[in-house]
């Protein structure tokens, strides 16, 4: 497999939640060059099964990216582009394992569509779908670190109305100094701190106003809110002051650092030369859905997620093989 080819094929198809058609039938139809039983659920997911009996190991990665097209580039081992890190390097990475890999038992390639926005690929794929996994090794940049927990996270909207009014009058207030005081105050109830261990709030969309000299007559904004470990999303819900509304939540997640599928991880990195090390993610992502068919669960992959959702996104062709075969060998010994 020409790993750097492979990159550059999937990141020049432009993928957002939602919109990952086009992949899913380059990927099903790579796949079916070389395995029998691939298959596109009826939520856009690309499934594929090799072996057969227990233990069935999954390896999960999804298609879509953050919106943003970027163009795509090689340059000395390096590849460039929207999704590179998140999570098309991881994806590659899983597609090369899963085909070299000669489980003891079943192996299943899931990759899936909208994790970035409502995670419906992974959501079809607990209701049914392939066979259930004893082990789940989540494809997301982790910079090859072994990641064994996921802070929660939800998106709060603040949505106000005015009767609007001309901008040069004192006399009708201003939607926009209420729209941040709201947010200052879902800040302050929620105690944000830029610690694992906090909330923390994030705007990232602003929509207000019609006109430069006209107040605005509505104004909406959403916040990025991540849940530290020991709280839920109903600590969430009970704290939001009025004009705030959670449309999303996902509790944050943790299982065993030295669980059966970390330890086959962590043994294949030093068969590899590569120090194992261990992490706890910031973010949120379907590892909090899987977790739930199985606590033998990892999420694993190749990138430094520093450079994930930005405009320099790009990944290393050797870390993709790396994580390529670690996951390999892991499979492999898992029974």
């Amino acid at each position: 497999m020409d790993v750097t080819q492979l990159l550059v094929d999937v990141l020049k198809i432009y993928s957002p939640p939602h919109g990952e058609a086009e992949l899913a039938r380059y990927l099903h139809s790579y796949l079916k060059r070389h395995v029998t039983d691939v298959w596109i659920d009826e939520a856009g997911n690309v499934l594929a099964v090799k072996g057969g009996g227990s233990p069935v190991v999954w390896l999960h990665a999804h298609m879509d990216t953050v919106p943003g097209p970027l163009p795509v580039r090689v340059e000395n081992g390096v590849v460039w582009g929207r999704g590179a890190v998140d999570d098309k390097g991881p994806l590659v990475a899983y597609l090369k394992a899963f085909l070299e890999a000669e489980p003891r038992g079943t192996l299943v390639l899931a990759l899936v569509t909208a994790e970035e926005d409502d995670s419906a690929g992974t959501e079809a794929l607990m209701r049914g779908g392939p066979p259930r996994p004893t082990h789940i090794y989540v494809g997301e940049p982790t910079n090859l670190h072994i990641a064994y927990a996921y802070r929660g996270g939800a998106k709060v909207y603040i949505e106000l109305q005015s009767r609007g009014g001309h901008a040069s009058s004192p006399i009708y207030g201003n939607v926009v100094e209420e729209l941040y005081a709201v947010y200052q105050e879902v800040k302050r109830a929620l105690g944000h701190a830029e610690r694992y261990d906090a909330f923390t709030v994030t705007p990232t969309v602003v929509q207000c106003g019609e006109a430069p000299n006209k107040l605005p007559t509505r104004c909406v904004m959403v916040l990025d809110v991540r849940i530290p470990p020991g709280r839920t999303c109903r600590d969430l819900l009970q704290s939001l002051p009025p004009g705030a509304r959670a449309a999303s939540c996902t509790d944050p997640v943790e299982v065993s650092p030295t669980n059966p599928a970390a330890r086959a991880l962590t043994r294949a990195l030093i068969k590899l030369g590569v120090e194992p090390k261990l992490s706890r993610k910031w973010g949120t992502a379907d590892f909090n859905i899987l977790a739930a068919l199985t606590k033998n669960i990892v999420a694993f992959g190749p990138g430094d997620p520093v450079y994930a959702h930005t405009e320099d996104e790009r990944i290393e062709v050797a870390q993709v093989e790396t994580a390529a075969a670690a996951l390999k060998l892991a499979v492999g010994e898992i029974k």
